[in-house]
């Protein structure tokens, strides 16, 4: 397979130039969810020299977001403007931030407006770079634009250097053709899965691995201000989407033995959690989401036949349909995609059941029971478990 290293708003040479887009406009428009929850919403126009759009973001709560790219004749990017706005803020409100990045050369230049506070960077980028706006969770029309890119080059895959207005370094993102149809994106976490249409136009995504499980769905038409306003509305009823996994704290007095985990909750959302992309079979899970896992004792613990001394440690899983795997590690204090097997202490064997009803967010808890505990999580209609003792 031939992989070609482009921006593809950049050149990928000086007589060969890579515009963004045809002459004629074109426009299009996507819904974001996760699982059954609509966590965004966008609508973009595109042309050889400009792009411009708007989404509707619901975490925690509704902001509205505008974007503005515009490139010389030679395809290159030159300024990005990103603006983001509080959907039922009175006309002539300021926004809540505005960021404008101007680039020249291998550099851009990014000031950011937060109410009266003013930030002013140089950022070293490199000559070629496609700018984005925003994440999988937020924006699907960069990858619309780097899959026009892969259209435009000899190879089945590419990499793309990349920018998104307000970051402090760029990123690199892979597209890859799978068939006439359909290409696979990689950006540095995620995997997402593309449909395309003829005129190579993203008809919807599926994630395949990562941790952004976002599906997205290319609509005819989209009111993003009406969106935004009836969003707004049921945050006012207390119906905000929230953070889509929050973070909890669990502590317990067991037997004398004062347990405490942190641990991030993620909701199943209609979704298929365990065996799917969510949660696959036979992998290391980080048991929540966001930061690792922690748990701490203040006590000796007796547990799955070994003697875990006083101290904080994260808690990792392996499940699977044949039983799961409770992974004891000494590191701390990660994020929960950052795991070092080598700091494994302990592999225990957990207890596996079926629960009569589902549970919608994962919960773990520590149940005492005799002279220790259990150790629990449920989530789904799954439950895995493993005692301990105190020492």
């Amino acid at each position: 397979m031939k992989a070609v290293l482009l921006s593809v708003c950049g050149a990928l040479a000086a007589a060969a130039p890579l515009p963004l887009a045809a002459q004629s406009a074109v426009t299009g428009a996507f819904v974001i969810r996760l699982g059954s929850d609509t966590v965004s919403a966008e609508r973009f126009t595109r042309t050889a020299t400009r792009m411009e759009g708007e989404a509707v973001t619901r975490q925690p709560r509704t902001t509205l977001r505008r974007y503005v790219a515009e490139f010389g004749p030679d395809g290159r990017v030159q300024r990005v403007e990103l603006v983001q706005l509080r959907p039922d803020a009175p006309p002539g409100a300021p926004p809540i931030q505005r960021t404008v990045a101007t680039f020249s050369g291998d550099s851009v230049f990014v000031e950011t407006r937060r109410d009266t506070a003013v930030q002013n960077r140089r950022i070293a980028v490199g000559a070629n770079v496609a700018p984005v706006f925003g994440g999988a969770a937020v924006s699907f029309a960069s990858y619309e634009v780097l899959a026009a890119g892969l259209r435009r080059v000899r190879g089945d895959s590419a990499t793309f250097r990349v920018y998104l207005a307000g970051a402090t370094a760029p990123g690199t993102w892979t597209a890859r053709t799978l068939g006439r149809d359909s290409i696979r994106f990689y950006d540095g976490n995620n995997t997402f899965e593309a449909r395309v249409d003829a005129e190579g136009r993203i008809t919807g995504a599926v994630p395949r691995s990562g941790t952004q499980q976002f599906t997205v769905t290319r609509v005819a038409s989209l009111d993003v201000a009406a969106l935004a306003a009836s969003f707004a509305a049921r945050d006012q009823q207390g119906q905000s989407l929230g953070l889509l996994s929050v973070r909890d704290t669990v502590r317990a007095t067991v037997a004398g033995a004062t347990v405490w985990v942190d641990y991030g909750r993620p909701a199943r959302r209609g979704r298929v959690i365990f065996g799917s992309t969510i949660v696959p079979w036979n992998q290391v899970w980080r048991t929540g989401a966001n930061a690792a896992t922690q748990f701490r004792t203040d006590r000796a613990l007796g547990i799955g036949g070994v003697v875990l001394q006083p101290g904080t440690y994260t808690l990792w899983t392996i499940p699977s349909t044949t039983g799961w795997r409770l992974l004891i590690n000494a590191q701390t204090g990660q994020w929960g995609t950052a795991y070092d097997p080598a700091r494994d202490l302990y592999h225990l064997d957990m207890r596996v059941s079926t629960l009569p009803q589902s549970v919608e967010r994962l919960t773990i808890s520590v149940v005492p029971d005799g002279e220790g505990g259990v150790l629990r999580l449920e989530w789904d209609t799954t439950r895995a478990e493993i005692p301990f003792t105190v020492r």
